[in-house]
């Protein structure tokens, strides 16, 4: 069994030193047709990078929301008759505090207003988009302020004017100078700077440190653009629960609530829209997998004119060793040893250029997160998956000129010129 075992290995040996004697000897010819599974592979190998980028950025931006929490978001008027018609489609303060006293396992709420807002400060100004909170924001959203303070339960009540910036919009404003203490003008009014945010990074080419937050309070009286109907309304509500919770019994305590407080019949659809980050996760990466899906399938379609383009040059090259091919067979070599030496040089031939179009893959990966700062991540397995799934094209469109190869009769092959 071990002579049998040692036999093999070094008959594929030589089958492999033949393959690259064979490849020098036509290396123009094995050079431009090593190209069409290099291009095939890079497509197929930055297709999944790209998937791959997609869903951590999906998980990034989930993660920057935070973890076991639910949103509500208020949706239209039904366009319903009835005596709370005039409350259909409202999300208030008075919800937010209801939701806390009566839904099980929350452990903050933190209502918000959004608007676009221009801070400036000493011939400097940017657009950025801001956010009306309270201090329960930071609880369910996992922010926190790096440098100064947040926003408390003072300045929310008193509608002080101060304000805590994002990395971003602070590196803009002040660069290398501290920001703590100094006076910004939002929409031309004066706000205090007394914090600034951790940095969350980026996701989806977005960054999430170019924000701003102020109180809720003072975000209702000095933002513009924000029509909503009532004084307390707002835009959207987060609702953090407690580890352990399970997120789907939190959204139905928190859907009956609401239908509750607005008195919705059964039947009727609901006002609001209750949506959980574990919803958001399971969606998203969904999508991602159908896009991701798309695109290799798209790209594939270079790999498979590559393995055309294999096969068409072994034809050729069965063709141009006819004579070498009888003599082989003259000498001893079996059909089988014929069919190996020709399928061991395709599966190299594709494996050459699996290795190259991997390395322009890399090289693009690096680009796409250096200048699109966009992960494309291309681990080991799909490294080596890469290279052995060429080596598979290989022996697949290979296969026939190597079948063909090995049919011909020694006799014919040796009188060919």
């Amino acid at each position: 069994m071990n002579r049998l075992f040692t036999r093999m290995i070094a008959n594929w040996g030589i089958n492999i030193a033949t393959a690259f004697v064979a490849l020098r000897t036509n290396l123009m010819r094995s050079i431009l047709t090593t190209v069409g599974v290099m291009i095939g592979v890079f497509a197929v190998i930055l297709a999944v990078a790209v998937g791959e980028g997609a869903k951590v950025s999906v998980s990034d931006s989930i993660a920057s929301l935070g973890s076991n929490m639910a949103l509500v978001f208020p949706q239209p008027d039904s366009g319903e008759d009835g005596p709370s018609r005039r409350d259909r489609g409202r999300l208030t303060e008075r919800d937010a505090r209801l939701i806390a006293r009566q839904v099980p396992g929350v452990t903050a709420v933190a209502p918000q207003l959004r608007s676009s807002i221009t801070v400036a400060s000493a011939g400097r100004s940017t657009l950025t988009g801001a956010f009306g909170v309270d201090p329960g924001y930071a609880a369910v959203s996992n922010v926190s302020a790096e440098y100064g303070r947040f926003i408390s339960e003072g300045d929310v009540r008193t509608g002080a004017r101060v304000i805590v910036l994002g990395p971003t919009v602070a590196d803009k404003l002040f660069g290398d100078l501290d920001p703590i203490g100094q006076s910004v003008r939002v929409n031309r009014a004066p706000f205090t700077v007394v914090g600034v945010l951790e940095s969350k990074g980026s996701s989806f080419g977005n960054d999430n440190d170019d924000l701003a937050l102020v109180p809720l309070s003072t975000a209702r009286q000095r933002f513009e653009g924000i029509t909503l109907p009532g004084p307390d309304d707002l835009h959207i509500l987060f609702v953090g629960f407690a580890d352990g919770v399970d997120l789907g019994d939190g959204k139905r305590a928190i859907v009956e609530t609401l239908r509750a407080r607005y008195r919705v019949a059964e039947g009727e659809i609901s006002p609001f829209t209750v949506r959980t980050t574990e919803e958001f996760s399971e969606e998203t990466g969904e999508i991602t997998g159908v896009l991701q899906g798309i695109l290799v399938a798209i790209a594939s379609i270079s790999l498979l004119v590559g393995g055309i383009g294999i096969m068409n040059i072994m034809l050729v090259s069965v063709t141009e060793r006819t004579r070498e091919i009888g003599l082989r067979m003259a000498l001893g070599a079996r059909r089988a040893d014929i069919r190996n030496q020709f399928l061991v040089e395709a599966a190299v031939l594709c494996m050459i250029g699996g290795t190259l179009g991997l390395g322009l893959a890399m090289a693009a990966a690096r680009a796409f997160e250096s200048f699109a700062n966009f992960p494309a991540p291309i681990g080991l397995g799909t490294s080596l998956f890469a290279i052995f799934f060429s080596g598979f094209i290989g022996l697949v469109f290979g296969g026939y000129p190597a079948i063909r190869a090995s049919r011909l009769s020694p006799i014919e092959a040796l009188r060919s010129e």
